[in-house]
This record gives C-alpha cells, structure tokens and sequence, in this order.
C-alpha cells in the first residue's frame, strides 16, 4: 500500500473557501476592539492612594518647615552667636578674581553689634590693595544689645561694587533661676 504524503498546506489550498457572511470583517474588529480595550480611567480623586499621597506630602511638608524654620529663633546665616557685651574678632573672605590697585573697602556694623575700639562708629572706610584670590580681613566687634546684627563690607574699584555680610546673632544671658 502506498501512501499519498502531499503536504497539508496543498491539500488546504485546494479546499474550496465559503464566501464571508455580510459585516463579518465589521463585527471581528468591534468584538475584539471591546474586548482588549483598557478599561476606563477612574476618577483620580475617588481612589484613597491619592488622599494618602496628599496626605503623607502634607505631612513631610510641616515636618521640613518646623526643622528649617524654628518659630521664634532667629537665624543667623553664617552661625555667628555672641553673647551681650561679648568682643570677638570676625572674618570676612573677600575672594577677588583679580588684582585690585586702591580698591576702597567700606565696613559697617549694623543692629546690636559695633566695631570695637573706634569710639561708637558703626562705619570705616580705606583704600587698599587686594591680591587675586582670598582676602580675609580680620575685624574686631562687640556685642552691645540683644538682636540681629550684621557686618556688612562693600568693596569698591574702576565703578564696580561687591558686598559681603555677615550676619550675627547677640543673645542675652538666660537669668539663672534660684
């Protein structure tokens, strides 16, 4: 007995084909577009992940305010705290990106602090000579009241101005409890 081995794919290829019922094609791509289309999107603020998102940002929120900005203390940029009366010497970098020939230096004291050693004068000026790169002058003050202060230095040449400041805090002494 011999066996016919055509392969499959002929003999289906010859099979006759029944012609398409009328909107055959239409019903197949509506039934699968319904069927595989993503369900519709839910309203956002109905889900309770949203209203815990908010709730716990909220939260971080007040928590980053309160550590940052403690109400009631003053904040002092640089971290200077002196105490009332106290004299101390303070630094100013001045970081040139040049040389400067007869640069005038103005230094003034402001709030509850005043330079030392010049008679009440909140205020000094001079010219001087900067070197390219870090300048530190070295400015002796002293705390007179409780407050905010700050040390302010304006450097002046050929028409240009720069500031640098520093801020203070002068703190009073806590009255010792009997």
């Amino acid at each position: 007995m011999t066996e016919n081995r055509e392969p499959l794919r002929n003999v289906l290829k010859r099979m006759p084909v029944p012609p398409l019922r009328r909107g055959f094609a239409g019903d197949a791509i509506a039934n699968a577009v319904t069927q595989y289309a993503p369900p519709a999107p839910r309203n956002v603020f109905a889900r309770w992940e949203t209203w815990m998102g908010a709730a716990l940002g909220a939260a971080a929120a007040v928590i980053v305010t309160v550590v940052l900005v403690r109400p009631g203390v003053p904040v002092a940029d640089s971290g200077i705290t002196l105490a009332l009366d106290e004299s101390r010497t303070v630094d100013v970098l001045i970081d040139s990106e040049r040389t400067l020939d007869d640069a005038t230096i103005r230094i003034a004291a402001t709030g509850s602090v005043e330079l030392d050693g010049l008679e009440d004068k909140r205020e000094v000026r001079w010219q001087t000579h900067l070197d390219r790169g870090r300048n530190v002058l070295s400015l002796p003050i002293v705390a007179r009241s409780a407050g905010n202060a700050e040390l302010v230095a304006t450097i002046e040449h050929e028409g240009r101005v720069r500031r640098v400041a520093v801020k203070m805090v002068v703190r009073s002494p806590r009255p010792k409890v009997a």
